[in-house]
């Protein structure tokens, strides 16, 4: 089953990206799981493995952010009506906005700014991005804002009292049994030279390869742990939650992780109108330009990352595709190549399903 999918993505190898880590399942069931290429090509060749932890990039928003404020919202520790103003003392022109602004990127902040260069300390990090331009009133628009997200880190410390890592581990990983995803890969696990993971890009400023470095600028400048990048994930960790997400927030191990409520309400479409279709975190699949192709039914839901990453979940079936690559590591530029497959590939799984 799924054949001429795998052979798509397999074709891509050497060319669109140097290794991929591919599946596809309903709820918690897997049809088909592979793996192809090598982690790692400079600067030695590294052959990929079943374990092998890719930089989820922009995937670590859904995955990580927006599931702690989920949990946190459920266990009345946030609510997604709290607004900035209420949390921070200083908000410039952002005091209106709210967590759930922050979640479906119509918070009116920037999409990005240079943190690494307009901070001194961590400290300033929500100061600095309140006082950028308004991009727009709250709910006007959406922006797509990685500001938004390391915004929301920022509020979820605040009121977790922990490191977010340390909130991440507690109440999103280890309740969905995903057992080796991580910040800082080379910190968190003994003997992390041995840790297989795939590159990425070169550094420009190093000319070091990011092998378990976060690829995202913002985030390395932060020491690796962001609210828009930097989970560090295998394929099988991923199975678990997107597995969770098909189940509609259900775990692996039959524990529910999110009422069946909130978890309609994260992958509901709060932005048909606009010109992004976004849930609580989720792209949806509405009218507007989709990454995930044609052939998912509207209200389809994933996420797609900036390194090669991306998963989806048919509204109407409950099908997933998990794609898990390193384009990057051929270079940015190169990443056109690699939307090509992705679209291919979750339109082949549509199409092979419904025969």
């Amino acid at each position: 089953m799924f054949d001429k999918s795998i052979k798509l993505i397999e074709d891509g190898i050497g060319t669109a990206y140097p290794c991929a880590a591919v599946a596809v399942g309903i709820g918690h069931k897997v049809l088909r799981r592979e793996f192809f290429g090598h982690r790692q090509i400079q600067p030695k060749i590294l052959s990929i493995t079943e374990d092998t932890l890719f930089d989820l990039a922009s995937v670590s928003k859904v995955v990580a952010t927006a599931m702690l404020t989920l949990s946190f919202e459920e266990k009345g520790i946030l609510p997604l009506s709290a607004k900035l103003s209420e949390i921070f003392g200083r908000t410039g022109n952002f005091g209106d906005c709210t967590v759930h602004h922050l979640l479906t990127h119509t918070s009116g902040l920037p999409a990005g700014l240079p943190l690494y260069d307009m901070m001194k300390s961590k400290f300033d990090m929500p100061y600095i991005i309140f006082d950028a331009k308004k991009h727009c009133d709250p709910g006007e628009e959406v922006c797509y804002s990685c500001m938004g997200y390391i915004v929301l880190q920022c509020i979820l410390e605040f009121v977790g009292g922990q490191p977010f890592e340390d909130l991440v581990d507690e109440y999103v990983f280890y309740p969905l049994g995903m057992e080796k995803s991580c910040y800082n890969p080379l910190l968190h696990y003994p003997g992390a030279s041995e840790i297989p993971i795939a590159a990425t890009e070169k550094y420009p400023h190093s000319g070091e390869w990011a092998t378990g470095h976060v690829h995202d600028e913002n985030a390395y400048f932060l020491g690796g742990i962001s609210g828009n990048a930097g989970v560090f994930s295998t394929l099988d960790d991923m199975i678990a939650f997107v597995g969770m997400c098909s189940e509609k927030g259900i775990a692996k191990n039959g524990k529910r992780f999110l009422s069946g409520e909130l978890f309609e309400k994260a992958v509901t479409n709060f932005t048909p109108d606009k010109k992004e279709s976004r849930g609580l975190g989720f792209q949806i699949k509405g009218d507007q330009e989709f990454p995930g192709g044609n052939c998912l039914s509207d209200g389809s839901y994933g996420h797609t990352g900036f390194t090669g990453t991306s998963f989806y979940v048919d509204k109407k079936t409950g099908l997933w595709g998990i794609f898990l690559t390193n384009a990057v590591h051929y270079g940015r530029e190169n990443r056109n190549e690699y939307f090509k497959v992705r679209k291919s590939f979750y339109d082949s799984i549509i199409s092979e399903f419904n025969i």
